[in-house]
């Protein structure tokens, strides 16, 4: 079955598996939030409280300010690249899976090979997640 743009529209199992993925990552990122990012802007916080301490010059109370962001905006970047990589794979997966629907035009096919994309990549995640919640 095709949709508008000519591509293979998801069938219900298919949904299923993707929005499972789906889900688990949002979970993810909520953990990362909770247990990651939060903490580590608590920090950085308090870390800018002690820069209005200084007695120094205004660049010195700005540069320490600034160094009080940098953990947790190197973290987050690497975070974020990591997961549009780990999405990048995604699609790709999903794009050979509709690149052999072009070829056989088997529905039951191409919802096998999108629900196989989206169990594998859960497990990709569930190994992902400890890496993503190093502190760096």
């Amino acid at each position: 079955v095709k949709g508008r743009h000519g591509r293979p529209v998801m069938s219900g199992v298919q949904l299923k598996a993707v929005q499972d993925l789906q889900a688990q990552l949002t979970k993810v990122m909520e953990e990362l939030d909770h247990k990651v990012f939060r903490p580590q802007q608590k920090a950085a916080f308090q870390c800018s409280i002690k820069c209005t301490d200084l007695r120094g010059p205004q660049e010195e109370m700005h540069a320490c300010l600034a160094k009080c962001g940098e953990p947790i905006q190197r973290h987050e970047a690497a975070v974020m690249g990591e997961l549009q990589e780990f999405q990048h794979r995604v699609q790709r997966c999903v794009q050979q899976c509709q690149d052999k629907q072009a070829t056989t035009q088997d529905q039951g096919k191409f919802d096998k090979c999108v629900s196989e994309c989206a169990v594998f990549y859960q497990k990709e995640l569930a190994s992902l997640k400890p890496q993503l919640m190093k502190k760096r």
